[in-house]
């Protein structure tokens, strides 16, 4: 009776220690604490807005500069390996001295009973082909034809040879000089005076290019002659040039 007693008394205290070890002890864990969101991503930075559409009706002309082109280059202005003809007309003052003879007469020089004839050289136009072959200078030929009638009833025939020099050859508006011999061949109509004449000559000059084919020119010449007779000569006259290439 005791036994069953004590049986039932331990059967009673595992059945009430049986919920609470459950309470305590095998309770359900607690749900882990939620975690934290992740941080938020910056918002995107608004972009440039949309163009917004023309209003309606006609586009707006559209002002472009203006188109710019390169500068011409200037064309040269040397007569090198320029071919050139010229032609000059021209007047000019006269002095011959007659070289005296043994008879001591006086040999004519266009003026009666005069040891020393001075006055005027005839009209006439120099005709002058050239060429240039260095930047200063060129080489020439001077033809002169007589358009007046000379005191001994005839027209002058004259050839000059020589070469000539350009101070700047490259400017516009440039200097010359000249430095040729001369042949004088016009005729005198007087057996007692030759019809041969040597010389020399100098000319100098300002000549203005329009352009590289193309001169106006001004001129100032000393001729000094001495077989036939001493003869000092000084002309003037404007010309003009034409070149090629």
């Amino acid at each position: 009776m005791r036994v069953a007693a004590m049986t039932l008394l331990v059967a009673t205290g595992l059945a009430t220690a049986s919920p609470a070890r459950a309470a305590d002890g095998d309770a359900a864990p607690a749900p882990a604490a939620l975690e934290a969101p992740p941080p938020a991503e910056p918002a995107p930075s608004p972009g440039p807005a949309p163009p917004s559409m023309p209003p309606p009706g006609p586009l707006p002309s559209v002002s472009r500069p203006p188109k710019a082109f390169p500068k011409l280059r200037q064309a040269s202005l040397l007569h090198k390996y320029q071919l050139g003809i010229a032609m000059l007309p021209g007047i000019g003052y006269r002095g011959i001295f007659p070289y005296a003879r043994e008879t001591n007469d006086v040999i004519p020089c266009g003026q009666q009973g005069k040891r020393v004839c001075t006055g005027l050289l005839p009209f006439f136009i120099d005709v002058q082909p050239s060429f240039g072959f260095a930047e200063h200078w060129d080489v020439l030929l001077d033809v002169r034809f007589g358009i007046g009638t000379d005191f001994t009833t005839s027209h002058q025939f004259a050839i000059a040879p020589g070469f000539r020099y350009w101070v700047d050859p490259e400017l516009s508006f440039k200097f010359f000089a000249t430095i040729q011999g001369v042949y004088d061949a016009t005729a005198q109509n007087n057996v007692e005076v030759r019809n041969n004449d040597f010389g020399i000559r100098n000319a100098n000059g300002f000549m203005f290019e329009v352009m590289r084919n193309l001169g106006f020119y001004i001129q100032f010449g000393e001729t000094l002659g001495f077989v036939r007779w001493l003869r000092f000569e000084i002309d003037a006259g404007l010309g003009v040039q034409a070149r090629i290439p």
